[in-house]
Formats: C-alpha cells, sequence, structure tokens
C-alpha cells in the first residue's frame, strides 16, 4: 500500500470515529438586590470549567477535577442567604455522589469554594442546617448536618443513622462529629418516613 492510500485510509477513520462531545450548560445564578450571574460550563475528561460572567464581562474562572464529566453543575440556594450556590459533581459512587460547594459571594460577583458534600439527596432543615441524606449499606441511611464557618466553609456538625428492616423495624442514632445532636434534630429526622428529607429539599442532583 503506498503512503498516499495509508493517509487517505487514517483520514477515512478519523471521520468514521465519533469525537467526544464535551458537556455544556449556562446557568443563572440570581441573588437578592442586584441582577443574575451568568455561569456558562464546559466539561472535558478530567474537568468541569465554569465561567462566571457578571454583566457580560467575565468576573471569575473556576475549574473543578471531576469524575462526572457527563452530569451537569447544579445551583442551589444552600446557606439561606437568597443567593444561588454552584455545586459541581466530582464523584459517583453506587448510589451516593460527592459535590464541590461554591458559596456566591452577591456582593463580589464571585463564588467562594466551601467544601465538598457526598449524598443522594440534599436539603435545608428548619435551624438552616445543610443536611444530605447518604445510602450506608443495604439497610442503613445516615444524615449529616452541615453548618458554615465564619469564613464560609462547610462543617460537618453531627450525623444521625437510620436502620430499617422490610417491616419498617429498626434503629435511629444520633452520632456526634464536631457537635453533639440537638435533641430536637433527632425527634424530627427519627420521625421521618424512610427516605424522607427534613426541611426544604434542594434541587440536587
Amino acid at each position: 500500500m503506498t503512503r498516499r492510500m495509508l493517509l487517505a485510509a487514517a483520514a477515512l477513520l478519523a471521520m468514521a470515529l465519533p469525537a467526544a462531545e464535551a458537556a455544556r450548560t449556562t446557568l443563572r445564578a440570581t441573588r437578592p438586590g442586584a441582577p443574575p450571574l451568568t455561569l456558562r460550563a464546559v466539561s472535558n475528561a478530567e474537568y468541569w470549567t465554569i465561567e462566571v460572567q457578571e454583566g457580560g464581562v467575565e468576573s471569575q474562572r473556576i475549574e473543578v477535577q471531576t469524575d462526572l464529566p457527563n452530569v451537569l453543575p447544579r445551583l442551589a440556594e444552600t446557606n439561606g442567604d437568597g443567593a444561588l450556590d454552584l455545586w459541581v459533581p466530582v464523584i459517583g459512587g453506587n448510589a451516593n455522589t460527592a459535590w464541590d460547594v461554591w458559596l456566591m459571594q452577591p456582593g463580589e460577583g464571585r463564588f467562594r469554594r466551601a467544601g465538598e458534600v457526598s449524598g443522594l439527596g440534599f436539603s435545608r432543615d428548619s435551624a438552616g442546617r445543610l443536611v444530605a441524606l447518604g445510602r450506608n449499606g443495604c439497610c442503613s441511611v445516615v444524615y449529616t448536618f452541615h453548618d458554615f464557618t465564619a469564613d464560609g466553609a462547610l462543617r460537618e456538625g453531627f450525623a444521625i443513622e437510620r436502620q430499617v428492616d422490610s417491616l419498617n423495624r429498626g434503629t435511629c442514632e444520633p452520632v456526634a462529629i464536631a457537635i453533639n445532636a440537638p435533641p430536637a434534630a433527632v425527634r424530627a429526622t427519627c420521625g421521618l418516613a424512610p427516605g424522607q428529607l427534613p426541611g426544604t429539599p434542594l434541587r440536587v442532583p
């Protein structure tokens, strides 16, 4: 086979192989008292890159390493300030997904990384805590309650573990992490139906 024929065959093969398409999305992050921010997110095989725009001008570029380039980032009001925060998917498991959480700084037109949370569902409870519901084996779920430090970092406060069998019997026990679980939170969480989240569910995922 001549060199010209080899080049032609290579070109035909390249045309036949489908190119890997990057995942893309555009998000509109609202905030109190100011116009929304526009977030243009695009992934490659290893990273999500998010361009933050304020008034059409780039104000920040965020890059997050990920194992989930085809799972789109989300926006959710996470800490009670009325501004939508950025959630970027990073790791997927059998049930739980880990997300990198970036809190909006409404007056700056930027986001600040708060930390990582993992679960299959999330909510904000009546005390303003971020709750992550995670699966732990076949018959156990764990509610992990987070708060935010003065500089906006996520902190695991306490957890409540529930084990339920097919007859709806089981246990519900608090687990201290940084603090002891408040009795009111334990009573409210243990009174939920299996799989139900306390407070207001977040639209993540």
